[in-house]
């Protein structure tokens, strides 16, 4: 009997990996090659808005500016293909109000854990698909500590 499929939130690490982006594209092959096991495995992939914000910050930070431009364009057209259902990968909405005052009520103590803001919504994020989606095994994909070994409905 197979396992319950699979829903992954994907990290800010892993999408610029990805994306093949300069100086945050170190471990590019492991991640494609997960990413096409992934897929062959017919798990899910959901984009947090955070995941997208950062990836946009890092992006626009890069210090030559054809390269901006040219992953700025790949970005775009990543994210739009996501918005209209022909990436692997779904965008998850911005945060209604009530959804963000419950996060920043948790934010101090994730804070006081080391635990950024962006990381701290998209671990909200996570624990928000595990109640949506108890059918699947929902999973954080990040290749930073701190968002790994995130795992429920196992």
């Amino acid at each position: 009997m197979p396992g319950k499929p699979v829903i992954w939130i994907v990290d800010t690490s892993v999408f610029l990996n990805v994306l093949d982006v300069p100086g945050f594209n170190q471990d590019r092959e492991e991640v494609l090659d997960t990413y096409r096991q992934r897929i062959e495995n017919e798990d899910s992939f959901f984009l947090p808005f955070t995941t997208i914000l950062e990836s946009g910050n890092h992006i626009a930070q890069l210090t030559n500016g054809n390269l901006r431009r040219r992953f700025a364009q790949r970005f775009c057209e990543e994210v739009q293909r996501s918005l209209a259902g022909d990436a692997p990968w779904k965008p998850l909405a911005f945060p209604r109000e009530e959804e963000l005052q419950e996060w920043l009520r948790d934010f101090p103590q994730h804070a006081t854990s080391g635990i950024g803001l962006g990381d701290s919504l998209i671990i909200a994020q996570w624990r928000e698909q595990c109640r949506m989606f108890e059918a699947y095994v929902v999973r954080i994909w990040s290749l930073d500590s701190d968002l790994q070994g995130y795992l429920c409905n196992e």
